[in-house]
């Protein structure tokens, strides 16, 4: 796995952890101990993103910043790989 799969891989561990997390916090929405543990996967799935966005280019259209081109489809998609 090289360095780019690896990042998306963290994202994707994040973002699996934030999603489970908040399952878990609709029916216990009074627990601080899980509200923590979002918080802090959200933190971290942040700087992951920033991250990977700063080396790779945006994960999601939706934070397309570029007003003066459309360049969300320059490069591969998340799941296409580094070798495609």
């Amino acid at each position: 796995m090289n360095q780019r799969e690896q990042k998306l891989q963290k994202i994707r561990e994040y973002d699996f952890t934030m999603m489970d997390t908040a399952l878990y916090l609709d029916s216990h929405p009074k627990d601080a101990m899980a509200l923590d543990h979002f918080r802090k996967a959200r933190e971290q799935y942040n700087k992951a993103v920033a991250d990977f966005e700063s080396k790779y280019g945006v994960l999601s259209m939706k934070n397309m910043d570029n007003n003066l081109q459309w360049n969300w489809i320059d490069d591969p998609w998340p799941w296409e790989g580094a070798d495609n």
